[in-house]
C-alpha cells in the first residue's frame, strides 16, 4: 500500500487521521483497527507499530478489492483506444491534462488546502462561462437530476416541455447505457410533456405546450437532428419560450470555452449560449472542456438558489480531487493556444499531416510483424463519440491492419487480450486503428504489442 505522506512528517496519531481524510473512506480506518487485532498490538499508534498495521491493512484492502479486479471485461481495463471515439461511454478514462494530475498529487499529501478549491473553482467557471452562480456535480445524470429536484421545490412543480428531438442519453464513463434524460426527469417527479418527434418539432409544437405559467423547456445540444437542422430548431424553440415568458434549461455537450470554428470543430460557445430565456446550462466537465467527468451546472442565481439547497441538503457536490482536477483544466485553458495543448485539445486540432506521420512511421514499425499480411495508411471520416456524438464526425489517418492467419475479429480479440490491450474498429477483412484518438506516447506500445520480441 502506498502512502503519499512521509511519515516523518506527521505524529502517528495525524497520519491516521491524515491517511482517513485522503482516501474519504471511513473503511480505511476499519481496516487499520482490523489490522492491528490481527496482529495482536495492543498500543497500534506507537511509532514502531505503525509501518507493521499499514502493510496489514493494505493486504486487506487488496482482498477486499481483488475479486472486482478480476472480474473485470476487458473494455474496462486501461488500454489504448484506436477507435477514433474521444466521447463515448465506452471508455471510463479520460484524457486529463498533467496540471490537473499534478494537483491531484498535491492535494493527496496535502489535503487542508482542499478548502481554496470552492471559491477558485467558481470565480474561473464565472468568468469563463458568463454564468452568475455554479454548482459542478460528479456527473451529468445526477447534476440534471438536482436540476429537475429543485423545480419541484416550489408550491407549484414545474412542468417540463421536453421535444423528443432532444431526450438524449447523458454520458457516464464506464456506463454503456449513460442516463436517459426522460427517466432522469420521472425519477426526480417533475411533471413532463413530450412534444414532436425525434426528428422534427415544430413552431406550433412549442406554441401550444408552453402555455403553463412557469413551464420550462429543455434543450440538449447535440442532439438527434443534423448540424444544419439543429440551429434552427434552436432558434424556434428560444422563440417561442420568450413569447410565452418561459425559462429555457439547455444540456450543451459540445459546449467550450473558445470559438473553435477555425479549427473545424462544431461547438457552442458557453458564454455566447445564454438568452433572455435561458436560465440555466448543465456542461459535462470532460468532452470539450478537457476536464473530469462531472457535470457543471451553470445559471443565474435566482435559478441557482433551489438547485444549491437541494445538493447541499443531499450531498450531491463533486468531491475536492475531481474539482480540482476541472481547476487546473480551466486554467490550462484560458486561451485557445494553451487549450490546444491540452489532450482533448491536441487530439482535435491536431493535423492530418501530423497524423500521417505517425501512421506511416507505424506502418513501416509493423511490416515485419509476424501477425499481420499487410499495413495500409488511410485517411478517412470518422465519429468521435457515441450516442449524442454519434453524427459528429473528423477525419483521420487509419492504419488498415491486414491479418495473416487469423480472422479479423480473432485478431481484434487478440489485440484486445494482450498485455497492453488494444482496441479499434474490426472491418470485413481488416482491423483499423484510428491515430486521432491514440496518444503520440502510446505508438511505441501499438509497436511492442504487434511485434512481440
Amino acid at each position: 500500500m502506498r502512502i503519499p505522506i512521509p511519515f516523518k512528517d506527521l505524529l502517528p496519531i495525524e497520519a491516521v487521521k491524515q491517511l482517513s481524510q485522503l482516501v474519504a473512506q471511513p473503511s480505511l480506518v476499519a481496516a487499520l483497527k482490523d489490522a492491528a487485532q490481527k496482529l495482536g498490538l495492543k498500543e497500534p499508534l506507537q511509532p514502531g507499530n505503525i509501518q507493521q498495521i499499514l502493510q496489514q491493512a493494505g493486504r486487506w484492502m487488496e482482498s477486499v478489492a481483488e475479486p472486482w479486479l478480476r472480474d473485470a471485461k476487458p473494455g474496462l481495463m486501461p488500454g489504448i483506444n484506436a477507435t477514433g471515439e474521444l466521447f463515448s461511454t465506452r471508455w471510463c478514462t479520460h484524457r486529463i491534462c498533467s496540471d490537473a494530475i499534478a494537483q491531484l498529487n498535491h492535494l493527496q499529501s496535502r489535503f487542508a488546502e482542499t478548502t481554496k478549491l470552492d471559491s477558485q473553482l467558481r470565480n474561473l467557471l464565472v468568468g469563463l462561462t458568463g454564468a452568475q452562480s455554479v454548482l459542478v456535480a460528479p456527473n451529468m445524470s445526477i447534476a440534471m437530476y438536482l436540476v429537475a429536484l429543485a423545480g419541484n421545490s416550489s408550491s407549484t412543480p414545474t412542468q417540463w416541455v421536453l421535444p423528443r428531438v432532444d431526450c438524449i442519453r447523458l454520458p457516464q464513463a464506464g456506463n454503456a447505457q449513460g442516463g436517459n434524460v426522460r427517466a432522469i426527469l420521472d425519477s426526480a417527479h417533475a411533471p413532463t410533456v413530450e412534444i414532436g418527434t425525434t426528428q422534427d418539432c415544430s413552431s406550433s409544437d412549442f406554441e401550444n405546450q408552453l402555455t403553463q405559467a412557469g413551464s420550462t423547456l429543455l434543450l440538449a445540444s447535440p442532439n438527434s437532428l443534423v448540424s444544419e437542422s439543429r440551429g434552427e430548431h434552436r432558434r424556434r424553440a428560444i422563440a417561442a419560450s420568450q413569447h410565452a415568458d418561459s425559462r429555457v434549461v439547455e444540456i450543451i455537450m459540445d459546449g467550450s470555452i473558445h470559438d473553435l470554428g477555425e479549427l473545424g470543430i462544431a461547438s457552442r460557445v458557453i458564454a455566447d449560449s445564454w438568452e433572455k430565456c435561458t436560465k440555466l446550462m448543465v456542461v459535462p466537465g470532460d468532452a470539450l472542456l478537457g476536464g473530469p467527468e462531472c457535470g457543471i451546472v451553470l445559471g443565474t442565481t435566482e435559478a441557482m438558489q433551489a438547485i444549491l439547497k437541494v445538493a447541499d441538503s443531499v450531498g450531491w457536490h463533486a468531491g475536492s480531487i475531481t474539482k480540482a482536477a476541472l481547476l487546473r483544466t480551466l486554467e490550462a485553458s484560458e486561451s485557445l493556444e494553451t487549450w490546444r495543448e491540452l489532450p482533448i485539445g491536441a487530439s482535435l486540432s491536431i493535423s492530418l499531416e501530423n497524423l500521417d506521420n505517425r501512421s506511416q512511421r507505424l506502418a513501416t514499425q509493423l511490416a515485419a510483424s509476424p501477425m499481420l499480411e499487410r499495413v495500409e495508411v488511410q485517411r478517412k471520416s470518422c465519429r468521435i463519440g457515441a450516442g449524442v456524438w454519434s453524427g459528429v464526425r473528423m477525419d483521420s489517418s487509419v492504419l488498415k491492419l491486414f491479418p495473416k492467419a487469423l480472422s479479423a475479429s480473432s485478431l481484434a480479440e487478440q489485440f484486445a487480450a494482450g498485455e497492453i490491450p488494444i482496441w479499434g474498429n474490426v472491418q470485413s477483412d481488416h482491423v483499423e486503428l484510428v491515430m486521432r484518438s491514440v496518444e503520440p506516447d502510446e505508438d511505441r506500445l501499438i509497436v511492442k504489442q504487434l511485434c512481440p520480441e
